[in-house]
């Protein structure tokens, strides 16, 4: 069973790092380091709204689009 989840975890990691790759290739060429990093900054906002209540960057970039 320890195997078994190992494995797993594995490919999960595996199917991250290709899909950022995937991103990284295809995005257009002055843009591509955004383009891989939009989903992990997006994944971490999420996590800190979960953990804490509040937002980070999504707030940050609505403040700074008013301005």
């Amino acid at each position: 069973m320890d195997q078994f989840i190992a494995i797993l975890i594995g490919a999960l990691w595996a199917a991250i790092i290709v899909g950022l790759v995937v991103r990284f290739v295809r995005a257009k060429k002055g843009k591509r380091l955004r383009a891989v990093a939009e989903p992990l900054v997006a994944a971490a906002d999420s996590y800190q709204e979960n953990l804490i209540g509040k937002t980070g960057t999504s707030e940050l970039k609505e403040t700074t689009e008013r301005s």
